[in-house]
């Protein structure tokens, strides 16, 4: 019986000593702010001072039912000249408890395909043209340019 317990609470520590680690070495960035990594190097924007555009199409959810976006967004194609970058394959964007999409560059690169938008006082990723949203990252706090 002793020997369980001394198992139990070992196992806690160690889960414990993991989840500090993780949460500790996790970049974290102000509210409204966007870290962009790209080729070892890491640059942080603000979203309001974004030059934004207009915003209007429809996603689907994984229930089939549609939504209509009509807002103001930053187009992920505009996000490599932020970094400076020409060259890429795949652009990933992380929310803030780490969910992440991908899209590949000539996706990225497509007008009218994935954007940045205003959720509440938190960036969203939006993609149109997925059938069940999978891509919708909420939250979004970190972009890496692959």
């Amino acid at each position: 019986m002793k020997k369980r317990i001394a198992v139990i609470l070992s196992l806690i520590a160690v889960t414990a000593l993991l989840a500090f680690i993780y949460l500790f070495s996790r970049a974290s960035v102000k509210p409204g702010d966007l870290l962009i990594r790209c080729a070892g190097k890491e640059i942080t924007v603000t979203y309001a001072d974004l030059d934004k555009s207009h915003v209007s199409g429809t996603v689907k959810n994984k229930k089939g039912e549609v939504k209509t976006i009509d807002t103001e967004g930053f187009p992920v194609s505009s996000i490599p000249a932020l970094a400076n970058i020409g060259d890429f394959s795949e652009i990933s964007v992380y929310s803030d408890d780490e969910y992440s999409a991908s899209l590949t560059s000539e996706e990225a690169l497509s007008d009218g395909k994935a954007y940045l938008i205003d959720d509440d006082g938190k960036i969203r990723l939006i993609v149109f043209g997925d059938e069940d949203s999978k891509r919708d990252v909420k939250n979004v706090v970190r972009i890496e340019i692959k």
